[in-house]
């Protein structure tokens, strides 16, 4: 499955969540990961349903909001089966 990853390279926030999908992401998925530049794109992207960046797109689900945090975005990559979750981290 194709993650989307909707961003501004003006947005401080937007990089905060590039570098958590760099760091949890595996190279090989790095490089599946679709950017979006919403300066660039914005129909693209108003048509996705993003009214929000930093925005995460996989599927018909969209994760956005003004703070991603790393919890909120393994979490979405793990229902999307794109990362796996140590079992530690499963039980909680």
């Amino acid at each position: 499955m194709t993650l989307t990853f909707y961003y501004s390279p003006l947005c401080p926030r937007c990089r905060r969540v590039g570098k958590h999908l760099d760091d949890l992401l595996a190279p090989e998925a790095r490089r599946r990961v679709r950017r979006v530049d919403v300066l660039h794109q914005p129909l693209r992207s108003w048509r996705a349903g993003v009214r929000m960046i930093p925005a995460l797109a996989c599927g018909d689900e969209l994760l956005s909001g003004l703070v991603l945090d790393r919890d909120r975005i393994t979490a979405f990559l793990a229902h999307h089966h794109l990362i796996d979750i140590p079992d530690t981290a499963k039980r909680l």
